[in-house]
């Protein structure tokens, strides 16, 4: 398992200064983190899936803001006062209000739905006497590269919702202002932002199939990155620091070889599928 000191050894190796009398390990291990974040944006090897939510009536969906929030639980007590607030994450700015209808929770609505969260923030509820109410909140990471798929759940099952362009997803699916329901088809919006149709008729569970970048590795913390994947590491932040020594000559050689590095891996670990060896026979 690869931790921040396995790298630091690879690339002091490449530079050839084994006792980091020219780099120190606070430069190597920032060149590393950087090498880490440029390796998954050109390749896209780290995936994951953020359960998350889809709030009724809101359309668009931002990186690093809280996308909706789903209540549970057997509640008693509750309050037309009571307040909720938002904490952790990493985040800051999600605000909502809350609806309550004979001693429980019933609706959130969100004022603010925030910025900056890496990890879904918790939600507490300030009340003189309701017990029993479960806010879990969800977001879109702020590390999000790109959404790959989204997935929406509804009833017992859940459903791949199409994609489409923009142009094509505006022209044809935005035609019907506030038109909801069950979205079924979604677009990218820029570099952070993704759209759904129809626009939600109540708080849905949604899967975000995403491409994140990593978070810093210090200590021993183990990468998250894949062994596969790993090795074209050593050779960018190796490039990174010629660089800031302006040895530009140098630098190249290193950026070529993490370039080559890159396509070694790719041959390696990409491999073809048969979507159905059975089609045509069932």
């Amino acid at each position: 398992m690869t931790t921040l000191a396995n790298y630091e050894v690879q690339v002091a190796d490449l530079l050839h200064d084994p006792n980091n009398q020219t780099w120190t390990l606070v430069q190597l291990d920032r060149y590393i983190n950087e090498a880490r974040r440029q390796l998954v944006g050109d390749t896209g090897c780290l995936r994951t899936l953020q359960s998350s939510y889809i709030t009724v009536g809101q359309e668009a969906y931002t990186y690093g803001q809280v996308c909706g929030a789903q209540i549970s639980g057997t509640m008693t007590g509750y309050l037309a006062g009571d307040t909720v607030s938002f904490s952790g994450g990493s985040g800051s700015g999600a605000a909502a209000t809350l609806t309550v209808a004979s001693g429980a929770v019933t609706a959130i609505t969100f004022t603010n739905f925030g910025s900056g969260y890496l990890t879904a923030p918790t939600a507490t509820i300030t009340t003189a006497a309701g017990t029993g109410a479960v806010i879990t909140t969800g977001i879109l990471s702020a590390n999000t590269l790109d959404v790959v798929r989204v997935s929406v759940t509804w009833g017992g099952t859940k459903a791949m919702m199409k994609w489409a362009e923009w142009s094509k997803f505006s022209a044809f699916y935005r035609q019907q202002v506030g038109m909801q329901g069950r979205p079924f088809i979604w677009s990218d919006y820029g570099s952070n932002q993704i759209y759904v149709a129809l626009i939600p008729d109540q708080t849905y569970p949604v899967e975000f199939d995403s491409v994140v970048s990593p978070a810093d590795l210090s200590g021993s913390t183990t990468d998250p990155i894949i062994a596969n994947y790993q090795s074209p590491i050593k050779y960018y932040a190796a490039a990174l620091a010629k660089y800031f020594e302006q040895s530009y000559g140098e630098g190249a050689v290193f950026q070529k070889r993490y370039e080559e590095s890159i396509l070694r891996t790719l041959g390696q670990t990409v491999t073809s599928r048969i979507p159905d060896v059975y089609q045509g026979l069932r």
